[in-house]
């Protein structure tokens, strides 16, 4: 007789002897599924809002950082030799902050084109804490420099160039107002033109460069 195991005998082990595994099913009602999928959503639309809301707090404002942008101001001066148009080499731009003061006012002859310190000048470093500017032309007459790193728009600036080779113009002398404002940054004021022909204008920061008109003397 042919030998073999009939199936009575596997008992509760597979043919392979391991042990059979059971699937336990876990059944849950449609609703609690769509539950929690909703919470997970709105837990992702609250963080989201929360990060928002802390980036809206810890960055600038568009005004906040149009204010902190520099300005640059560009300009070139040139003064009259017979015939000939040269560059106003050495001629003193200073940009004044109209509606600021310094704590003290310098002596004027500190900025004159012709007895110009350009170290430890305390009249440059009252002007620059203040947002203001001084600086000489290049030998091409040109300059460029920065204004107000704190408050650039809108802020107005009363612009004085001084040349340094130009001839002064018969009669020519500041207005009353033009005394007056220069008065609260130097003195004597006589000494911060003293026989130089000199150019006036009022300036008015609103972007993050200015190109003053060509100044000629």
């Amino acid at each position: 007789m042919a030998g073999g195991h009939s199936g009575k005998n596997l008992g509760i082990h597979g043919e392979s002897g391991g042990t059979e595994s059971f699937r336990e099913l876990i059944q849950l009602p449609r609703w609690v599924v769509y539950a929690q999928a909703l919470l997970l959503v709105g837990t992702a639309v609250v963080f989201f809002m929360v990060g928002l809301l802390v980036g809206g707090l810890a960055s600038p404002s568009s005004t906040d950082l149009n204010r902190t942008l520099d300005c640059r101001v560009y300009g070139t001066v040139a003064y009259r030799d017979g015939e000939d148009l040269k560059a106003d080499r050495g001629a003193v731009v200073l940009i004044l902050p109209v509606n600021k003061k310094p704590e003290a006012r310098s002596q004027g002859n500190l900025v004159h084109p012709d007895s110009f310190q350009a170290l430890d000048n305390e009249a440059i470093d009252r002007i620059y804490r203040l947002g203001g500017a001084v600086v000489r032309a290049d030998e091409n007459g040109q300059f460029e420099v920065t204004i107000d790193a704190n408050a650039v728009l809108g802020v107005s600036y009363h612009v004085l160039i001084v040349s340094k080779n130009g001839e002064v113009a018969d009669r020519e002398s500041l207005t009353k107002d033009q005394f007056a404002s220069l008065a609260e940054f130097f003195s004597p004021v006589e000494d911060l033109i003293e026989k130089h022909p000199f150019f006036w204008m009022e300036l008015t920061a609103d972007g993050g460069r200015v190109d003053l008109p060509e100044v000629e003397f």
